[in-house]
């Protein structure tokens, strides 16, 4: 998507601009060829000849601007390409895509990225958000140490810090005892307001503490 977001504006503008310099390119042709003279001299030439000179330049000219399409061609394809480029520009002002990777912290638990405990997860990848949007993610927690512990989770070290205030991570732990060496799923849920404003990239910390 980020591909196409550069592409688009790039793509229309070069569909107006061929647009403009094929509506220019006909513009001039006509005009010359109002103005168009053969510099032969008739008594060189004569009359007759003179004339069939001048069929023979206007036709030789003519071939390649018969392959052109007409000017209302042209203008109406100019047209409905400033048009989309406008509703472009309005739609692409309207949404601001957010990219982030949240780092994971874990103190006296290990946290997975699949049910079999085989990945440890370090990272959570958003991918890019749109305002108002609530994505999920599933992880595994498990508790590596002696005794039952509960679980605390918290998050830090915001950048910008101001996106705090706009973006917010819960979970659906249920605050139970998991046993020493026991493991619970979790789903991790995050949350962008819809009136976030001045934030493109982001990132901070999640922390997941065990407890005794």
């Amino acid at each position: 998507m980020a591909v196409a977001a550069v592409f688009e504006p790039l793509l229309l503008w070069g569909y107006v601009g061929g647009g403009v310099i094929l509506l220019a390119a006909v513009f001039v042709h006509r005009r010359l060829a109002v103005r168009r003279q053969v510099a032969y001299e008739p008594r060189v030439l004569g009359v007759g000849r003179m004339r069939r000179l001048v069929r023979q330049v206007n036709m030789e000219g003519e071939k390649f601007w018969r392959l052109l399409p007409s000017t209302k061609v042209i203008v109406c394809f100019v047209a409905v390409s400033v048009v989309m480029l406008l509703v472009g520009a309005v739609i692409g002002a309207s949404i601001v895509r957010i990219r982030n990777v949240g780092t994971i912290r874990a103190v006296g638990v290990q946290v997975y990225a699949d049910s079999q405990l085989s990945t440890v997860l370090t990272e959570i990848s958003w991918g890019t958000l749109n305002p108002g949007e609530v994505r999920t993610f599933n992880a595994w927690v498990k508790n590596t140490g002696n005794d039952a512990q509960k679980l605390v989770m918290w998050t830090e070290g915001w950048v910008p810090v101001s996106a705090q205030n706009s973006i917010s991570l819960n979970w659906d732990y249920g605050d139970e005892w998991i046993p020493a060496g026991a493991s619970i799923p979790v789903v991790f849920t995050l949350s962008v307001d819809p009136d976030i404003v001045d934030v493109v990239n982001f990132s901070f910390d999640i922390v997941i503490q065990g407890v005794s």
